[in-house]
């Protein structure tokens, strides 16, 4: 654990839900404010909170929950649905939080909080959406992005002869990171393509020497190691359920969206159509507007100049949104008593 988060008060834990352990960290109690709960996207860990946690800790009792598939979690091959994940979540809430939290999802993470939100009413105050691909990520509409080559990728490195992280990061991150700086996937310059190589060659060592073990490189800059560090932790069988739909069987975005009367939190990450029409982000203004018609709680939306891991890339003005925001919310809440 970064000893930033150590030196405010968090501690690292597992919790097993009957079905799966999930991996989690919390922060110190606090009694101003309701329970604030993060849930990653894809591919990381709670790690993709670093940074914004130690913020927000002395206005709510901080958690942030390694789902199934990734890290120290439990990997379920085969089992990876919306559903699975949200069941996990909400013996989480119920069982770890006790008591209705703020929930807080990145990407696919923030399609999971729209699930809680909607079947798992009693234990959600409210969630703040960040960058989530809805209607984007389900099957087939994902093939309209070009994030579906980087889940495919992952996918067919986890087949038996797929060669794991080590050839994924060699065969396809290479390429497409040095091909274009889109400042979509991260506001950083892709570091110089022979060092992206002899990186290459630094996994591939590592993963032989400390088989089972995360690869994390000390010169790395701190976000970069959170990214490497959560993607050699990774099944790929999860990014396969999103490539062949498995992920949404029995879930449907709009269905859900529809059920939400919760206030909800929308921030917004940079995007753009690309020469081939695919895109290039979570979704586009007119996606936002459709989720906006759809759900019935209280609802701001804030667009931000920063890259899809909203958290990573622009962690203070997340906070100072996510604080905003809620004071904003305890206004309306004491108009409305009176």
């Amino acid at each position: 654990m970064d000893k930033t988060l150590r030196r405010a008060g968090f501690t690292e834990h597992d919790f097993n839900t009957g079905e799966v352990t999930l991996n989690y960290v919390a922060g110190p109690r606090c009694t101003t404010g309701p329970p604030l709960v993060f849930i990653h996207g894809q591919t990381v860990t709670w790690e993709e909170y670093t940074f914004i946690m130690p913020l927000l800790s002395s206005d709510f009792t901080v958690y942030a929950v390694t789902q199934r598939g990734h890290g120290k979690s439990t990997f379920t091959p085969g089992q990876y649905t919306f559903n699975a994940l949200g069941n996990d979540m909400t013996a989480f809430l119920r069982e770890v939080v006790r008591e209705p939290a703020i929930v807080v999802g990145n990407s696919s993470g923030g399609v999971l909080t729209c699930w809680l939100a909607a079947n798992a009413k009693e234990h959600v105050k409210a969630i703040v959406l960040e960058d989530p691909p809805l209607f984007r990520c389900d099957y087939p509409n994902i093939m309209s992005t070009s994030v579906y080559d980087v889940w495919l990728a992952l996918s067919k490195s986890s087949e038996p002869d797929g060669g794991g992280f080590a050839a994924f990061f060699r065969e396809f991150l290479i390429p497409t990171i040095t091909k274009t700086e889109d400042r979509v996937m991260s506001s950083e310059k892709p570091p110089p393509k022979f060092l992206l190589h002899l990186v290459s060659r630094l996994i591939k060592l590592q993963q032989k020497r400390h088989p089972g073990k995360p690869v994390d490189f000390h010169f790395m800059p701190s976000t970069r190691r959170i990214m490497i560090r959560g993607m050699s932790q990774f099944d790929g069988n999860f990014s396969r359920a999103f490539v062949d739909g498995t992920m949404g069987k029995d879930f449907d975005h709009a269905e859900t969206l529809a059920r939400i009367d919760v206030p909800v939190l929308f921030l917004h990450a940079r995007y753009f159509l690309m020469k081939d029409e695919r895109l290039m982000g979570a979704l586009t203004d007119e996606d936002v507007e459709r989720v906006k018609g759809l759900v019935k709680g209280p609802w701001k939306y804030v667009k931000m100049d920063c890259a899809h891991a909203i958290a990573i890339d622009a962690p203070e003005e997340e906070a100072r949104e996510i604080r905003a925001w809620v004071g904003e919310q305890s206004l309306i809440d004491a108009k409305t008593e009176g």
